[in-house]
């Protein structure tokens, strides 16, 4: 996880460094001038989470600390793909949970960073290899909220994916 969350808060920071407020994005009604359109417009249009993402990101991305973060993770990222690449060279998907425990009620959690980034454990192989997944729901904790199963596949393979839930969710259904 730590990889994970270097590697896509630094994308994060240098992809919404564009959102200006005068090109893209929200912009303020009520600034005054040009530093005060780039204050307001990301300071209103950006909520707490993805001001602290970005955050992080301009941190691992500057000078001082891009050797020890940024390309430490880029070196995790490659090794995680090389096992994930030999694990789909004999099986077809990767099968696992969707998070750690069910569903969280609507706002819980919110107040919890570090609770929010470690419930992302199970779905950050995926997204760091740039493998197609899928999560589904296939029951329900006995506090009603649902319960869900992630299946990966080959680079690509995003039909065979799509197929084999659709076959999963009508066999579930019966």
């Amino acid at each position: 996880i730590p990889a994970y969350y270097v590697l896509t808060t630094a994308e994060a920071s240098s992809n919404l460094s564009r959102y200006d407020g005068i090109r893209y994005g929200y912009r303020s009604p009520n600034a005054d001038d040009l530093m005060s359109t780039y204050k307001r417009s990301r300071t209103e249009g950006f909520g707490t989470e993805v001001k602290r993402r970005i955050m992080l990101g301009t941190f691992v991305l500057s000078a001082g600390y891009y050797d020890a973060y940024y390309s430490k993770a880029q070196k995790v990222r490659r090794l995680i793909k090389d096992k994930t690449d030999a694990i789909f060279a004999e099986y077809d998907f990767i099968l696992m949970p969707a998070a750690p425990g069910p569903a969280w009620n609507l706002g819980e959690k919110m107040d919890d960073p570090v609770a929010m980034y470690l419930a992302d454990i199970f779905t950050v192989q995926a997204n760091m290899v740039g493998i197609p997944a899928i999560a589904l729901p296939v029951g329900a904790h006995p506090n009603g909220l649902p319960v869900g199963l992630q299946f990966m596949a080959p680079k690509f393979e995003e039909g065979r994916l799509l197929g084999f839930a659709r076959y999963l969710v009508e066999e579930l259904r019966r």
